[in-house]
């Protein structure tokens, strides 16, 4: 885990620990992965660094990594139920499936690289 400063931050990290306010109100969970809106909100709020996972390289998942087949059928399977009733030709559904798939890709990998990493401690 690796603390980065908010001018470092890029959407598509996870974060690794909760964010809170300067009062203590919890902003974002650990574990959910960062988007603009998330930054933008971490700058109105005047955090100014969080914790990540795997910016050293230990945790990280690269964004181009080979996801595994089975982890793939998985994710198409999860987002083929959340878009059900949806229009799958309309053009904003189109990207909003991709989205969806690109967010929950990267948090099945993140999860599966920790759980296949050895303890530390």
């Amino acid at each position: 885990m690796t603390r980065l400063t908010l001018e470092q931050l890029t959407p598509g990290l996870t974060l690794g620990k909760p964010v809170y306010n300067l009062n203590g109100v919890l902003l974002l969970r650990g574990g959910e992965i960062l988007t603009a809106k998330h930054l933008q909100i971490f700058k109105t709020w005047g955090v100014r660094e969080v914790d990540v996972v795997g910016e050293e390289g230990s945790e990280a998942v690269a964004p181009d990594a080979p996801v595994p087949p089975e982890l793939a059928a998985a994710v198409e399977k999860e987002i083929a139920r959340r878009f059900r009733r949806t229009e799958a030709t309309h053009p904003i559904v189109t990207e909003l499936r991709r989205l969806a798939t690109r967010r929950l890709t990267a948090r099945v990998m993140a999860e599966a690289a920790r759980k296949s990493a050895p303890a530390s401690q």
